[in-house]
């Protein structure tokens, strides 16, 4: 009788056989090339200021280097200045004017520390219209956004990251935050959600981390071949290799990258992550075509043992919810939008604000990428009939009209219960919240 491992190798043979056959990715952009001076885990003894202004500059020299000398307006109408923007850490201290107005007091962030974890090829500013509605609600907060390692740079830069470098980053982000910090919480989108998650099972409970906010949380791959790049990763480079023209994130998938967020997520897929005694506060879309949604809610059924929990499931076209086991604590919203042309909610859809300015409804950057076909891409790019939503619906829709969801409708109302979430995590009532 073959067993299932030994199922698993030959279908892993089988698999690499055709990609073998299928021969490497010859390719002589620089860009889908190591950089030899790519982002790493900063070190312990680094304060997070010196962090961010190295880091920044880090950015700025590659960029400069590998793009801009090379490609007239690499980012469209993006100089490297507002690129760096985008992609660098950011660190942003109490501001004491309108901490002193509304009062120094625990409600309005006093000692809070949030720590923003992006999520795999993204960078700091997916996180960008979270961080400023926190801001504005809690201004006496301090608010620290890391760049993963591998990230910011070029995509070849993701090449030989492991993910215990993206998990030291995560580490050193917690650490970070001075002794005055007394309530820290972690805000993680996609892998940022997944890598909050391993730091905190690691550390065996932290009394400071006080709640844990997960968007679109990357808790296992959507893909069912998902387990092959480990083996894949030796033969294959490159996942896809897209055009790398969006000012906030990459447009290729490195094999390595895709193999190390696999085994990054393995404690989520065989259940062997330890309860949560923490509140968690957790978004995801039904049809999330990058990750696993029901992985998500087993996670938030079955290891989330707070009582304080919040978990908005923006539902759509795929039902399957329906059949799967739930719990209490779920708030179920459906995606449709009519005002905003939103079929459905995408994974990269739950961070943004409709008016986003690279993302929004009005956005610069227009996700068609799931086009291959010339005339379908530009009408998706220019079309005044385009609706927006998750892959799926590219078989559904008219060809060339289906832009996938960069930003999310419901973001106003979904700001406003992670804020009421946070209060409540700590302890707070919520009825001081900002107008």
């Amino acid at each position: 009788m073959v067993t299932s491992r030994l199922l698993r190798t030959s279908l892993a043979s089988l698999a690499l056989g055709a990609v073998l056959a299928l021969g490497a990715c010859s390719d002589n952009d620089p860009q889908h090339s190591p950089s030899d001076h790519a982002v790493k885990a900063p070190t312990n003894d680094l304060s997070f200021a010196d962090y961010v202004k190295s880091t920044r500059q880090q950015i700025h020299d590659v960029l400069a280097t590998e793009r801009f000398a090379k490609e007239e307006e690499p980012f469209g109408g993006y100089n490297i200045d507002q690129v760096v923007d985008m992609r660098a850490p950011f660190a942003i201290e109490p501001d004491d004017i309108s901490c002193d107005k509304v009062g120094r007091d625990l409600a309005h962030g006093e000692n809070v520390g949030f720590l923003m974890i992006h999520g795999l090829t993204d960078s700091p500013f997916w996180l960008s219209d979270v961080r400023d509605h926190l801001r504005k609600q809690f201004p006496c907060a301090s608010i620290h956004g890391v760049l993963l390692p591998g990230h910011g740079t070029v995509p070849g830069d993701l090449m030989n990251v492991k993910f215990d470098d993206w998990l030291a980053t995560v580490r050193y982000g917690v650490d970070a935050f001075g002794e005055e910090i007394e309530h820290i919480i972690p805000i993680g989108y996609s892998m940022g959600a997944a890598l909050i998650g391993r730091d905190f099972d690691a550390r065996q409970r932290d009394d400071r981390i006080s709640a844990m906010i997960m968007l679109s949380p990357g808790l296992t791959a959507k893909s069912e071949q998902a387990w092959l790049t480990p083996y894949a990763r030796h033969v294959k480079k490159w996942v896809g290799q897209g055009k790398n023209s969006d000012p906030a994130k990459y447009g290729s998938m490195a094999m390595n990258a895709a193999a190390e967020f696999h085994l990054l997520t393995e404690p989520y897929r065989d259940g062997s992550v330890k309860n949560f005694d923490i509140p968690v506060f957790l978004v995801i879309s039904s049809d999330d075509q990058t990750v696993d949604p029901l992985v998500a809610v087993d996670f938030f059924c079955q290891k989330v043992q707070s009582d304080t929990k919040h978990l908005i499931w923006y539902q759509g076209e795929n039902k399957d919810i329906d059949e799967h086991p739930k719990c209490d604590a779920i708030d179920f919203i459906s995606s449709a939008n009519d005002e905003m042309r939103t079929i459905n909610h995408a994974h990269t859809a739950i961070t943004m604000h409709p008016e986003n300015p690279v993302y929004g409804l009005n956005g610069t950057v227009r996700d068609c990428g799931h086009y291959d076909d010339a005339k379908q891409h530009a009408s998706c790019q220019t079309g005044q009939d385009t609706v927006y939503g998750e892959r799926n619906l590219v078989g559904s829709a008219t060809p060339g009209t289906l832009r996938r969801g960069t930003f999310n409708p419901d973001f106003p109302g979904m700001s406003d219960k992670m804020s009421r979430f946070i209060l409540a995590a700590l302890g707070v009532e919520p009825d001081i919240l900002a107008e």
